[in-house]
């Protein structure tokens, strides 16, 4: 670097003894040279105003996006959440029935629930569950006659009768056969059609569906 430095001196020699060779005929013929004085006058002082505070800007408020579900996923959520909720429903029903079975027959099952005695079977079995033993004494034998029993039976074919159960659906219910059916109809005066619209319906509410 500095090689380089002192090529350039020796290049611009010729050119300063020039310079300085016309200086002094200038002076020696009576010239002056005059130094100016440069005065530099500082650029006036900026006075910058002072910072306003910033405003902070109100969060705007960005919603989570919305996951979009298309009708046909939409439409099995709704179905899976319908079959969950029938088969709590049923869930609900069995228990119901078992603990209704710990102290009752069919039949006062029956006139309870309006549930017809094969619906009752289907969920004793399903829920491995029996109900109390109905008194059957003199089924068989029609000559024994039990007053108290035949009192009994009578009151709950008239249930029946007002809940709308057929002749069949009432003398299934109260357990016993035809003969004896007709006889316990004559014997108390029951004016049992025969032909009815069926039992009331089932005792377990719709359930809505969640929107």
């Amino acid at each position: 670097m500095i090689s380089n430095h002192l090529g350039m001196v020796e290049a611009l020699r010729p050119a300063s003894n020039e310079l300085a060779h016309n200086i002094e005929a200038f002076l020696s013929k009576g010239g002056t040279i005059q130094v100016l004085e440069v005065v530099v006058k500082p650029p006036p002082a900026r006075h910058h105003p002072e910072p306003k505070p910033r405003k902070e800007k109100a969060r705007a408020c960005i919603a989570e996006p919305v996951k979009f579900l298309d009708k046909m996923a939409l439409r099995d959520i709704e179905r899976d959440e319908r079959r969950v909720m029938r088969e709590k429903a049923k869930a609900d029903e069995l228990e119901y029935i078992r603990g209704l079975a710990e102290t009752m027959t069919y039949t006062q099952a029956i006139l309870r629930t309006g549930m017809h005695i094969r619906s009752l079977q289907r969920l004793a079995q399903l829920g491995g569950f029996k109900f109390q033993p109905a008194d059957t004494r003199g089924k068989k034998d029609l000559r024994f006659v039990d007053e108290e029993r035949d009192a009994r039976n009578a009151t709950l074919i008239r249930e029946l009768l007002a809940r709308g159960f057929s002749r069949n659906q009432a003398r299934e219910s109260i357990q016993t056969n035809r003969k004896n059916f007709e006889r316990l109809l004559d014997k108390f005066d029951i004016d049992y059609p025969k032909a009815t619209k069926g039992p009331a319906p089932a005792f377990f509410p719709k359930q809505a569906h969640s929107a």
